[in-house]
């Protein structure tokens, strides 16, 4: 019988941005110094939103209104891993979070992901993206789906429209 890790990983998106964190670099965690998807192992007798909302605010102390399930995929060739994943908008500027797990967070697109490599504003230098298929797979899936949400009318909310100037003045500060 094959026993499979469940996890929750968050993505917060500002319109064609997400924010990944760069991990810490530790021997003992998966992916030391790559950049991913916040999130985390769901305990027992959570539930993975419940788990998801735990560890964005754990990890930088963001607490989003609205939290949306993107998918759940089993992934064999990460461990026999299932893997939740939501998605949230980002009604913050990025400098208001608390990071408090990993080496830094940054707002980047999907072209900039596909790159494999990201510039850590905070250590001046590029650190790779987790190298797995799963990581591009789950962002082309996000951006379609608010693609969809956008045609379809759903409007985005004023604090979203307001946080991208804020974030926008933000990227241009660093």
């Amino acid at each position: 019988m094959v026993v499979y890790k469940e996890v929750a990983v968050i993505i917060p998106y500002v319109n064609d941005k997400v924010l990944l964190q760069l991990r810490d670099i530790k021997e003992e965690i998966d992916f030391p110094g790559y950049w991913g998807f916040f999130g985390g192992s769901i305990d027992p007798g959570e539930t993975p939103e419940r788990t998801a909302r735990r560890e964005l605010f754990e990890e930088i102390g963001y607490r989003p209104a609205v939290m949306k399930e993107l998918s759940t995929e089993r992934k064999p060739d990460l461990g026999n891993l299932v893997s939740h994943s939501f998605y949230c908008p980002l009604t913050v500027s990025p400098g208001e979070l608390v990071l408090r797990e990993g080496l830094d967070l940054g707002l980047f697109s999907l072209e900039q992901v596909r790159a494999m490599q990201l510039y850590s504003q905070r250590l001046n230098k590029l650190f790779p993206v987790v190298s797995n298929r799963y990581i591009i797979a789950t962002l082309e899936k996000l951006f379609e789906v608010l693609d969809g949400q956008r045609k379809d009318g759903q409007p985005e909310s004023g604090k979203a429209r307001w946080c991208e100037a804020l974030v926008g003045a933000w990227s241009k500060s660093k």
